[in-house]
Protein backbone atom coordinates (compact mmCIF):
# COMPACT_ATOMS: atom_id res chain seq x y z
CA UNK A 1 0.00 0.00 0.00
CA UNK A 2 1.27 3.47 -0.89
CA UNK A 3 1.11 5.90 1.98
CA UNK A 4 1.39 9.64 1.34
CA UNK A 5 3.33 11.47 4.03
CA UNK A 6 5.44 14.51 4.67
CA UNK A 7 8.94 14.07 3.35
CA UNK A 8 10.77 14.36 6.69
CA UNK A 9 8.76 11.58 8.34
CA UNK A 10 10.73 8.51 7.33
CA UNK A 11 13.99 10.17 8.24
CA UNK A 12 12.94 10.33 11.88
CA UNK A 13 11.04 7.11 12.47
CA UNK A 14 14.00 4.96 13.50
CA UNK A 15 14.76 7.20 16.43
CA UNK A 16 11.10 7.05 17.44
CA UNK A 17 10.30 3.38 16.94
CA UNK A 18 13.45 1.35 16.85
CA UNK A 19 16.43 2.27 19.04
CA UNK A 20 17.72 -1.28 18.57
CA UNK A 21 17.74 -0.80 14.78
CA UNK A 22 19.12 2.74 14.77
CA UNK A 23 22.25 1.64 12.91
CA UNK A 24 20.17 1.64 9.71
CA UNK A 25 20.49 5.33 9.11
CA UNK A 26 18.40 7.44 6.77
CA UNK A 27 20.28 7.94 3.51
CA UNK A 28 19.62 10.94 1.27
CA UNK A 29 20.26 10.33 -2.44
CA UNK A 30 21.76 13.24 -4.38
CA UNK A 31 21.11 11.73 -7.83
CA UNK A 32 17.51 10.73 -7.04
CA UNK A 33 17.53 7.49 -9.05
CA UNK A 34 14.28 6.27 -10.57
CA UNK A 35 13.13 2.79 -9.57
CA UNK A 36 10.27 0.56 -10.67
CA UNK A 37 8.52 -0.82 -7.60
CA UNK A 38 6.46 -4.00 -7.86
CA UNK A 39 4.10 -3.72 -4.90
CA UNK A 40 2.74 -6.76 -3.09
CA UNK A 41 -0.84 -5.84 -4.08
CA UNK A 42 0.04 -6.21 -7.77
CA UNK A 43 0.45 -2.54 -8.62
CA UNK A 44 3.55 -1.06 -10.18
CA UNK A 45 4.92 2.36 -9.21
CA UNK A 46 7.74 4.36 -10.74
CA UNK A 47 9.45 6.64 -8.30
CA UNK A 48 12.34 9.10 -8.13
CA UNK A 49 13.74 8.32 -4.70
CA UNK A 50 14.96 11.08 -2.39
CA UNK A 51 15.88 8.92 0.61
CA UNK A 52 15.51 5.47 2.14
CA UNK A 53 15.91 3.90 5.56
CA UNK A 54 14.86 0.80 7.46
CA UNK A 55 11.17 1.63 7.21
CA UNK A 56 10.83 2.52 3.55
CA UNK A 57 11.68 4.95 0.82
CA UNK A 58 10.49 8.46 0.08
CA UNK A 59 10.29 10.32 -3.20
CA UNK A 60 8.06 11.42 -6.05
CA UNK A 61 5.63 8.61 -5.23
CA UNK A 62 5.28 9.71 -1.61
CA UNK A 63 6.37 7.48 1.26
CA UNK A 64 6.28 3.72 0.65
CA UNK A 65 6.98 1.27 3.45
CA UNK A 66 9.05 -1.84 2.78
CA UNK A 67 6.14 -3.97 3.97
CA UNK A 68 4.39 -2.92 0.74
CA UNK A 69 6.94 -4.97 -1.22
CA UNK A 70 7.89 -8.63 -1.25
CA UNK A 71 11.54 -9.42 -0.43
CA UNK A 72 12.57 -9.98 -4.08
CA UNK A 73 11.26 -6.65 -5.48
CA UNK A 74 12.60 -4.87 -2.38
CA UNK A 75 16.09 -6.23 -3.11
CA UNK A 76 15.85 -5.19 -6.77
CA UNK A 77 14.92 -1.64 -5.73
CA UNK A 78 17.66 -1.42 -3.11
CA UNK A 79 20.30 -2.54 -5.60
CA UNK A 80 19.36 0.52 -7.68
CA UNK A 81 19.54 2.84 -4.69
CA UNK A 82 22.74 1.55 -3.08
CA UNK A 83 26.26 1.85 -4.39
CA UNK A 84 28.12 -1.46 -4.30
CA UNK A 85 31.19 0.50 -3.21
CA UNK A 86 29.44 1.29 0.10
CA UNK A 87 29.68 -1.95 2.08
CA UNK A 88 27.87 -0.54 5.08
CA UNK A 89 24.90 0.62 3.00
CA UNK A 90 24.76 -2.78 1.30
CA UNK A 91 24.65 -4.49 4.70
CA UNK A 92 21.81 -2.19 5.78
CA UNK A 93 19.95 -2.96 2.56
CA UNK A 94 20.39 -6.67 3.20
CA UNK A 95 18.99 -6.18 6.73
CA UNK A 96 15.88 -4.61 5.21
CA UNK A 97 15.31 -7.59 2.90
CA UNK A 98 15.92 -10.11 5.70
CA UNK A 99 13.48 -8.23 7.94
CA UNK A 100 10.71 -8.83 5.38
CA UNK A 101 11.17 -12.62 5.38
CA UNK A 102 14.37 -14.16 6.78
CA UNK A 103 13.60 -17.54 5.17
CA UNK A 104 13.13 -16.19 1.64
CA UNK A 105 15.50 -16.79 -1.24
CA UNK A 106 15.84 -13.02 -1.56
CA UNK A 107 17.11 -12.77 2.03
CA UNK A 108 19.97 -15.19 1.33
CA UNK A 109 20.69 -13.47 -1.97
CA UNK A 110 20.82 -10.08 -0.22
CA UNK A 111 23.33 -11.29 2.37
CA UNK A 112 25.53 -12.84 -0.35
CA UNK A 113 25.34 -9.59 -2.30
CA UNK A 114 26.35 -7.53 0.75
CA UNK A 115 29.30 -9.89 1.30
CA UNK A 116 30.46 -9.35 -2.29
CA UNK A 117 30.17 -5.60 -1.69
CA UNK A 118 32.76 -5.94 1.09
CA UNK A 119 30.66 -6.39 4.25
CA UNK A 120 32.53 -8.46 6.84
CA UNK A 121 31.08 -11.49 8.60
CA UNK A 122 30.77 -9.44 11.80
CA UNK A 123 28.91 -6.70 9.91
CA UNK A 124 26.55 -9.26 8.37
CA UNK A 125 25.86 -10.78 11.79
CA UNK A 126 24.97 -7.30 12.99
CA UNK A 127 22.70 -6.88 9.95
CA UNK A 128 20.81 -10.06 10.88
CA UNK A 129 20.25 -8.73 14.40
CA UNK A 130 19.17 -5.38 12.97
CA UNK A 131 16.68 -7.20 10.72
CA UNK A 132 14.94 -8.80 13.69
CA UNK A 133 14.70 -5.53 15.60
CA UNK A 134 13.55 -3.73 12.47
CA UNK A 135 10.72 -6.22 11.83
CA UNK A 136 9.43 -5.65 15.36
CA UNK A 137 9.76 -1.86 15.11
CA UNK A 138 8.06 -1.76 11.73
CA UNK A 139 5.13 -3.85 13.02
CA UNK A 140 4.75 -1.45 15.94
CA UNK A 141 4.81 1.56 13.65
CA UNK A 142 2.16 0.04 11.39
CA UNK A 143 -0.05 -0.69 14.39
CA UNK A 144 0.43 2.85 15.69
CA UNK A 145 -0.34 4.30 12.25
CA UNK A 146 -3.52 2.23 11.98
CA UNK A 147 -4.60 3.28 15.46
CA UNK A 148 -3.99 6.94 14.62
CA UNK A 149 -5.96 6.64 11.38
CA UNK A 150 -8.91 5.04 13.17
CA UNK A 151 -8.77 7.70 15.92
CA UNK A 152 -9.14 10.33 13.19
CA UNK A 153 -12.43 8.66 12.21
CA UNK A 154 -13.84 9.10 15.71
CA UNK A 155 -12.42 9.93 19.15
CA UNK A 156 -14.34 6.88 20.44
CA UNK A 157 -11.74 4.64 18.77
CA UNK A 158 -8.84 5.99 20.83
CA UNK A 159 -7.16 3.86 23.50
CA UNK A 160 -8.59 4.68 26.92
CA UNK A 161 -7.39 3.70 30.43
CA UNK A 162 -8.85 0.49 31.83
CA UNK A 163 -8.58 1.51 35.47
CA UNK A 164 -11.60 2.94 37.31
CA UNK A 165 -11.94 6.70 37.48
CA UNK A 166 -10.37 8.36 40.52
CA UNK A 167 -12.85 10.43 42.50
CA UNK A 168 -11.96 14.12 42.67
CA UNK A 169 -11.43 15.78 46.02
CA UNK A 170 -13.93 18.57 46.55
CA UNK A 171 -11.18 21.21 46.44
CA UNK A 172 -10.11 19.98 42.99
CA UNK A 173 -13.53 20.19 41.32
CA UNK A 174 -13.36 23.94 40.70
CA UNK A 175 -9.87 23.89 39.20
CA UNK A 176 -10.65 20.87 37.01
CA UNK A 177 -13.84 22.55 35.78
CA UNK A 178 -11.92 25.73 34.97
CA UNK A 179 -9.29 23.75 33.07
CA UNK A 180 -11.95 21.98 31.02
CA UNK A 181 -13.71 25.22 30.14
CA UNK A 182 -10.40 26.81 29.19
CA UNK A 183 -9.58 23.82 26.96
CA UNK A 184 -12.97 24.18 25.25
CA UNK A 185 -12.47 27.92 24.74
CA UNK A 186 -9.00 27.32 23.32
CA UNK A 187 -10.40 24.74 20.90
CA UNK A 188 -13.07 27.17 19.72
CA UNK A 189 -10.49 29.97 19.41
CA UNK A 190 -8.49 27.80 17.01
CA UNK A 191 -11.44 28.13 14.60
CA UNK A 192 -11.63 31.89 15.08
CA UNK A 193 -14.66 31.67 17.37
CA UNK A 194 -15.55 32.78 20.87
CA UNK A 195 -18.40 31.94 23.20
CA UNK A 196 -20.78 33.01 25.94
CA UNK A 197 -20.74 30.68 28.95
CA UNK A 198 -23.96 29.31 30.45
CA UNK A 199 -23.27 27.30 33.63
CA UNK A 200 -25.23 24.83 35.71
CA UNK A 201 -23.95 22.53 38.44
CA UNK A 202 -22.53 19.99 35.98
CA UNK A 203 -22.75 21.64 32.54
CA UNK A 204 -20.69 24.47 31.03
CA UNK A 205 -22.45 25.32 27.78
CA UNK A 206 -20.38 27.57 25.51
CA UNK A 207 -22.38 29.09 22.66
CA UNK A 208 -21.31 31.59 20.03
CA UNK A 209 -24.62 33.33 20.66
CA UNK A 210 -25.80 34.82 23.95
CA UNK A 211 -29.40 33.87 23.13
CA UNK A 212 -31.51 32.98 26.17
CA UNK A 213 -32.47 29.74 24.43
CA UNK A 214 -29.07 28.38 25.45
CA UNK A 215 -29.90 28.99 29.10
CA UNK A 216 -32.83 26.59 28.65
CA UNK A 217 -30.60 24.16 26.76
CA UNK A 218 -28.08 24.14 29.60
CA UNK A 219 -30.85 23.51 32.12
CA UNK A 220 -32.18 20.66 29.98
CA UNK A 221 -28.73 19.05 29.79
CA UNK A 222 -28.36 19.42 33.56
CA UNK A 223 -31.63 17.52 34.09
CA UNK A 224 -30.48 14.82 31.71
CA UNK A 225 -27.17 14.46 33.50
CA UNK A 226 -28.89 14.06 36.86
CA UNK A 227 -31.43 11.58 35.46
CA UNK A 228 -28.71 9.46 33.84
CA UNK A 229 -26.54 9.55 36.94
CA UNK A 230 -29.47 8.29 39.04
CA UNK A 231 -30.28 5.61 36.48
CA UNK A 232 -26.72 4.29 36.48
CA UNK A 233 -26.46 4.40 40.26
CA UNK A 234 -29.63 2.30 40.51
CA UNK A 235 -27.77 -0.30 38.44
CA UNK A 236 -24.76 -0.10 40.82
CA UNK A 237 -22.62 1.81 38.29
CA UNK A 238 -21.07 5.02 39.61
CA UNK A 239 -20.56 8.19 37.58
CA UNK A 240 -17.22 9.68 38.62
CA UNK A 241 -17.92 13.39 38.27
CA UNK A 242 -14.91 15.27 36.91
CA UNK A 243 -16.07 18.84 37.24
CA UNK A 244 -18.40 20.54 34.79
CA UNK A 245 -18.74 19.02 31.32
CA UNK A 246 -18.05 21.64 28.61
CA UNK A 247 -20.59 21.60 25.77
CA UNK A 248 -19.61 23.70 22.74
CA UNK A 249 -22.37 24.84 20.36
CA UNK A 250 -21.25 26.59 17.16
CA UNK A 251 -23.53 28.69 14.99
CA UNK A 252 -22.80 27.47 11.46
CA UNK A 253 -21.65 24.42 9.53
CA UNK A 254 -18.35 25.98 8.44
CA UNK A 255 -17.38 26.50 12.09
CA UNK A 256 -18.44 22.92 12.83
CA UNK A 257 -16.16 21.63 10.08
CA UNK A 258 -13.24 23.69 11.37
CA UNK A 259 -13.93 22.65 14.95
CA UNK A 260 -13.76 18.93 14.21
CA UNK A 261 -10.62 19.37 12.17
CA UNK A 262 -9.00 21.34 14.99
CA UNK A 263 -10.13 18.87 17.65
CA UNK A 264 -8.90 15.60 16.13
CA UNK A 265 -8.47 15.99 12.37
CA UNK A 266 -12.02 14.72 11.91
CA UNK A 267 -14.24 14.93 8.86
CA UNK A 268 -17.50 16.72 9.63
CA UNK A 269 -19.29 14.75 6.91
CA UNK A 270 -18.81 11.61 9.01
CA UNK A 271 -20.43 13.12 12.10
CA UNK A 272 -24.08 14.12 11.57
CA UNK A 273 -24.89 15.01 15.18
CA UNK A 274 -22.23 15.50 17.84
CA UNK A 275 -18.68 14.51 18.73
CA UNK A 276 -17.25 14.16 22.20
CA UNK A 277 -13.49 14.60 22.46
CA UNK A 278 -11.28 13.64 25.38
CA UNK A 279 -8.25 15.92 25.79
CA UNK A 280 -6.14 15.41 28.88
CA UNK A 281 -6.87 18.30 31.21
CA UNK A 282 -6.94 19.33 34.86
CA UNK A 283 -4.92 18.13 37.83
CA UNK A 284 -4.64 15.23 38.08
CA UNK A 285 -4.55 15.15 34.27
CA UNK A 286 -7.13 12.74 32.82
CA UNK A 287 -8.88 12.34 29.45
CA UNK A 288 -11.94 14.39 30.38
CA UNK A 289 -14.81 14.94 27.92
CA UNK A 290 -15.67 18.03 25.89
CA UNK A 291 -18.89 17.86 23.86
CA UNK A 292 -18.95 19.43 20.38
CA UNK A 293 -22.47 19.95 19.02
CA UNK A 294 -23.35 20.10 15.32
CA UNK A 295 -25.59 23.11 14.61
CA UNK A 296 -29.10 22.49 13.29
CA UNK A 297 -31.87 24.87 12.22
CA UNK A 298 -34.35 22.67 14.11
CA UNK A 299 -33.91 23.52 17.82
CA UNK A 300 -35.17 20.10 18.92
CA UNK A 301 -32.73 18.34 16.60
CA UNK A 302 -29.88 20.48 17.93
CA UNK A 303 -30.95 19.66 21.49
CA UNK A 304 -30.84 15.98 20.52
CA UNK A 305 -27.32 16.49 19.15
CA UNK A 306 -26.21 18.03 22.44
CA UNK A 307 -27.90 15.24 24.39
CA UNK A 308 -26.07 12.62 22.34
CA UNK A 309 -22.72 14.27 23.02
CA UNK A 310 -23.53 14.52 26.71
CA UNK A 311 -24.58 10.84 26.77
CA UNK A 312 -21.12 9.94 25.46
CA UNK A 313 -19.57 12.05 28.21
CA UNK A 314 -21.68 10.32 30.87
CA UNK A 315 -20.73 6.88 29.55
CA UNK A 316 -17.08 7.95 29.49
CA UNK A 317 -17.30 8.89 33.18
CA UNK A 318 -19.17 5.74 34.22
CA UNK A 319 -17.00 3.08 35.84
CA UNK A 320 -13.84 3.48 33.79
CA UNK A 321 -13.08 5.16 30.43
CA UNK A 322 -12.57 1.74 28.79
CA UNK A 323 -14.81 1.19 25.77
CA UNK A 324 -17.06 -1.75 25.00
CA UNK A 325 -17.85 -3.04 21.49
CA UNK A 326 -18.31 -0.38 18.81
CA UNK A 327 -21.97 -1.29 18.20
CA UNK A 328 -22.78 -0.73 21.88
CA UNK A 329 -20.65 2.40 22.06
CA UNK A 330 -22.70 3.86 19.20
CA UNK A 331 -26.12 2.44 20.00
CA UNK A 332 -26.38 3.21 23.71
CA UNK A 333 -25.72 6.99 23.63
CA UNK A 334 -28.23 7.32 20.79
CA UNK A 335 -30.78 5.40 22.83
CA UNK A 336 -30.11 7.72 25.77
CA UNK A 337 -30.47 10.80 23.56
CA UNK A 338 -33.70 9.75 21.83
CA UNK A 339 -35.20 8.97 25.24
CA UNK A 340 -34.12 12.37 26.58
CA UNK A 341 -35.34 14.39 23.57
CA UNK A 342 -38.27 12.46 22.03
CA UNK A 343 -39.59 15.62 20.31
CA UNK A 344 -36.58 15.54 17.95
CA UNK A 345 -38.14 12.55 16.17
CA UNK A 346 -34.77 10.77 15.92
CA UNK A 347 -36.05 7.36 17.01
CA UNK A 348 -37.86 6.76 13.70
CA UNK A 349 -34.97 8.32 11.76
CA UNK A 350 -32.39 6.06 13.36
CA UNK A 351 -34.46 2.91 12.80
CA UNK A 352 -35.13 3.49 9.11
CA UNK A 353 -31.98 2.12 7.43
CA UNK A 354 -31.56 -0.79 9.81
CA UNK A 355 -35.16 -1.97 9.51
CA UNK A 356 -34.94 -1.94 5.72
CA UNK A 357 -31.73 -3.97 5.84
CA UNK A 358 -33.07 -6.51 8.34
CA UNK A 359 -36.26 -7.01 6.35
CA UNK A 360 -34.15 -7.47 3.25
CA UNK A 361 -32.37 -10.43 4.80
CA UNK A 362 -29.41 -8.78 6.51
CA UNK A 363 -28.59 -9.44 10.15
CA UNK A 364 -26.66 -7.92 13.01
CA UNK A 365 -23.58 -10.10 12.51
CA UNK A 366 -21.63 -7.52 10.51
CA UNK A 367 -21.66 -4.95 13.31
CA UNK A 368 -21.35 -7.29 16.30
CA UNK A 369 -17.84 -8.38 15.44
CA UNK A 370 -16.72 -5.09 13.88
CA UNK A 371 -14.35 -2.57 15.39
CA UNK A 372 -14.01 1.07 14.43
CA UNK A 373 -12.04 1.14 11.21
CA UNK A 374 -13.49 -2.14 9.93
CA UNK A 375 -15.52 -2.16 6.72
CA UNK A 376 -18.87 -2.22 8.56
CA UNK A 377 -18.11 1.23 9.96
CA UNK A 378 -16.14 2.78 7.09
CA UNK A 379 -18.25 1.59 4.13
CA UNK A 380 -21.69 2.60 5.41
CA UNK A 381 -21.55 4.27 8.84
CA UNK A 382 -25.19 5.36 8.67
CA UNK A 383 -26.36 1.74 8.33
CA UNK A 384 -23.94 0.60 11.07
CA UNK A 385 -25.30 3.27 13.41
CA UNK A 386 -28.88 2.26 12.63
CA UNK A 387 -28.28 -1.45 13.25
CA UNK A 388 -26.40 -0.61 16.45
CA UNK A 389 -29.33 1.49 17.63
CA UNK A 390 -31.83 -1.27 16.84
CA UNK A 391 -29.87 -3.98 18.64
CA UNK A 392 -29.28 -1.76 21.67
CA UNK A 393 -32.96 -0.79 21.74
CA UNK A 394 -34.01 -4.44 21.64
CA UNK A 395 -31.68 -5.33 24.51
CA UNK A 396 -33.01 -2.37 26.48
CA UNK A 397 -36.53 -3.70 25.93
CA UNK A 398 -35.49 -7.14 27.25
CA UNK A 399 -33.28 -6.18 30.19
CA UNK A 400 -32.62 -2.45 30.68
CA UNK A 401 -30.58 -2.79 33.87
CA UNK A 402 -28.49 -5.60 32.41
CA UNK A 403 -27.75 -3.39 29.39
CA UNK A 404 -26.28 -0.61 31.54
CA UNK A 405 -24.28 -3.04 33.67
CA UNK A 406 -22.99 -4.79 30.55
CA UNK A 407 -21.94 -1.44 29.11
CA UNK A 408 -20.19 0.00 32.13
CA UNK A 409 -19.42 -2.59 34.81
CA UNK A 410 -15.69 -3.36 35.22
CA UNK A 411 -14.13 -5.49 32.49
CA UNK A 412 -11.89 -8.37 33.51
CA UNK A 413 -9.98 -11.01 31.59
CA UNK A 414 -13.35 -12.56 30.75
CA UNK A 415 -13.98 -12.60 26.99
CA UNK A 416 -16.65 -10.37 25.52
CA UNK A 417 -18.82 -13.32 24.47
CA UNK A 418 -18.82 -14.81 27.97
CA UNK A 419 -19.43 -11.39 29.46
CA UNK A 420 -22.47 -10.84 27.23
CA UNK A 421 -23.95 -14.22 28.16
CA UNK A 422 -23.40 -13.58 31.87
CA UNK A 423 -25.33 -10.32 31.71
CA UNK A 424 -28.15 -11.33 29.37
CA UNK A 425 -28.44 -15.10 29.87
CA UNK A 426 -28.00 -15.79 26.15
CA UNK A 427 -25.22 -15.65 23.62
CA UNK A 428 -24.75 -12.64 21.38
CA UNK A 429 -25.68 -14.85 18.41
CA UNK A 430 -28.95 -15.83 20.08
CA UNK A 431 -29.69 -12.20 20.87
CA UNK A 432 -29.05 -11.15 17.26
CA UNK A 433 -31.31 -13.91 15.91
CA UNK A 434 -34.13 -13.06 18.31
CA UNK A 435 -33.81 -9.32 17.65
CA UNK A 436 -33.83 -9.88 13.86
CA UNK A 437 -36.98 -11.99 14.16
CA UNK A 438 -38.66 -9.36 16.33
CA UNK A 439 -37.86 -6.48 13.98
CA UNK A 440 -39.15 -8.50 10.99
CA UNK A 441 -42.70 -7.64 12.12
CA UNK A 442 -42.25 -4.84 14.65
CA UNK A 443 -40.95 -1.28 14.45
Amino acid sequence: MTIRANLPVLAAVLATYAPAAADIQSRNLELQPQVRLELADGREVRCKVLRWDGFGLDGSCGAIGWESLRPGPALIALKVLVSERDADACADAAAVVVSLDPSSVAAKTAMDWARRCGASDARLDAARREAGALAVARAKKLADDRAAAVARLTPEAAAFPTRPWPMLHSQDVESVSAAGIEAARALLARTGGSATLHETAHIALLAESGDQEFVRDAASLERQFRDWRLRFEQCTVNIAEQGMIPVVVVSDRDRWRLLLHAAFGGDAAQHPDAVTVYPSSGQPAEPRPIVLVRPDSDPMRQRYNASLGLARAVLHLAGSPERGPAWLNEGLPRLMATTAVPAAGMDAELRKRGLKALRGGAGFGAIVGARYGDAAWTADPELARSLSYLLTSWLDRQAPDALLRYAESPRTSEGEAARFKRHFGMTIEEACARASAWFATND
